[in-house]
């Protein structure tokens, strides 16, 4: 089964935002990204990863272009472009996020649904 990634606004810091991954039944997967930080959240029966943009473009480069068999949340598509996007300090970092969100709708197949958000 396909694991959902979402991206969400963290309203902590102007910067900081949220991954969420659900339903992730491979163990392999779950060990790396236990390693990589992300917690399990039992209220959202979800996997989450909150960071500031270097960190959350580490776990799309790593997680969501690295490993098989992910996809985005297809209801939350433009929610999560939107948040990367807007939650970047500048324009260099607000580039660099939409080169990933690039690569990682591309591998997933989903790259036409957002590419009027790109």
């Amino acid at each position: 089964m396909t694991a959902i990634v979402k991206i969400k606004p963290e309203v902590l810091t102007a910067h900081r935002m949220r991954m969420e991954m659900r339903n992730l039944e491979d163990e392999d997967i779950e060990n790396t990204i236990r390693m990589k930080g992300w917690a399990w959240v039992l209220a959202r029966k979800s996997w989450v990863y909150a960071g500031e943009p270097d960190f959350i473009y580490r776990q799309l480069r790593e997680v969501v272009v690295g490993l098989p068999d992910m996809a985005f949340d297809e209801a939350g598509i433009e929610e999560s472009v939107r948040t990367v996007l807007e939650k970047a300090r500048d324009d260099e970092q607000r580039e660099e996020g939409r080169e990933l969100l690039r690569q990682a709708l591309e591998k997933t197949g989903q790259l036409e649904q957002a590419e009027r958000l790109l």
